[in-house]
């Protein structure tokens, strides 16, 4: 994987976590004090992009320790008796075929980018509510936005963890069955 992807994708998770971390200061602190014109400045667009960058990082090693913890382990368990096996035909892949390590590494982009934002998306539910919680204003609005935004938000990080579910299981599978192909490839010659 190129550093340019790798850059990508923690800005992608890290749009989420800043989401709801500015959610978060501002239902502590208000927003009155915000400058908005200068905050959305280019001149303030390199470090918002690098606060984003490690909030990208920091989110993604987070879900990553929540994910390994209740359910990775599981799903590896239904492809690999041994976890030595699996790292075995994971190395084989990684320095046997170029273009099964590309997808290899495509594959892990797109996991790693689902479980962010199924992570990042809980989060966002619980900051949009005590933001909207503590700001002062019509109460019906702020129901109808609290309903409606979190149950987005959920729904979004369903569908996240979903897709997250899907893409380790496919990976799991496809790294067993081009292991194998490889090493039958490398004994018929």
């Amino acid at each position: 994987m190129s550093t340019t992807n790798l850059f990508v994708e923690l800005i992608v998770i890290g749009v989420g976590a800043a989401t709801w971390v500015v959610l978060l200061v501002l239902a502590l602190f208000g927003y009155a004090w915000v400058p908005v014109d200068r905050l959305f400045s280019p001149p303030a667009a390199i470090p918002l992009l690098a606060v984003v960058y490690v909030l990208g990082i920091i989110s993604d090693r987070i879900a990553d320790v929540v994910f390994q913890w209740r359910w990775n382990d599981d799903l590896l368990d239904l492809h690999y008796s041994d976890r030595a096996d699996y790292f075995s035909d994971r190395r084989r892949i990684l320095t046997q075929s170029e273009r099964f390590s590309e997808l290899l590494e495509y594959g892990r982009s797109r996991l790693r980018i689902c479980r962010g934002w199924a992570f990042n998306s809980v989060l966002i539910a619980v900051a949009l509510n005590a933001f909207l919680w503590s700001i002062k204003g019509e109460q019906g609005f702020a129901w109808a936005v609290s309903i409606a935004g979190s149950v987005s938000m959920l729904v979004f990080a369903l569908a996240a963890w979903f897709a997250w579910r899907k893409l380790v299981m496919n990976e799991y599978r496809k790294i067993r069955e081009q292991a194998e192909y490889l090493e039958q490839l490398s004994g018929s010659e």
